[in-house]
Parts: C-alpha cells; sequence; structure tokens
C-alpha cells in the first residue's frame, strides 16, 4: 500500500565549503485553496521532512515554494548479496 502526500519546499540551502545542501518541506496549505490542496491538508495539516542531501545535482531539483508528491511505500526485506548495490 502506498500513501501519498502533498509537501511544499521550504528551505534549500548549501552548508558553507560543503557540498551538502538541508531541504526542508512542509505538508501543503490551503493558500491556494485548491480541492486538492485542501484534501492533501485536511489528511496531513502539520509536520515536517529535513533532508540532507550530498548531491549537489539532486539537491538542485528541489525550488523553494514549489510542490512535491511525496509516496511512502513499505520497504520489503531485501537480500544483501543480490542488493543493487552489490552488482
Amino acid at each position: 500500500m502506498t500513501v501519498r502526500a502533498k509537501f511544499t519546499c521550504q528551505v534549500n540551502l548549501k552548508e558553507a565549503g560543503t557540498q551538502i545542501a538541508t531541504v526542508v518541506f512542509s505538508p501543503v496549505t490551503t493558500n491556494p485553496p485548491t480541492q486538492e490542496n485542501l484534501t492533501f491538508w485536511k489528511a496531513t495539516p502539520s509536520g515536517q521532512i529535513t533532508l540532507q542531501i550530498d548531491n549537489a545535482s539532486a539537491a538542485s531539483q528541489f525550488e523553494v515554494g514549489a510542490d512535491y508528491y511525496v509516496d511512502f511505500t513499505a520497504a520489503q526485506p531485501i537480500d544483501e548479496d543480490t542488493a543493487i548495490w552489490n552488482q
């Protein structure tokens, strides 16, 4: 089962002297009051996701003020011997 949320990027700040960026998201609000935003806001009226990203190209994908869907899917156990990072 997957649960979808809609978050707004609030901060995208590169740390001085590093390539690490801190990116902060909060749930969408009712401004603008679209039907979609009202529906998501009712389900997740508060919260925060904070990421530290050590990849400048990846961090640059998140624009402050832009909305993003976040999909939560349960992670299944993996076989460490055949995991993608061992290929």
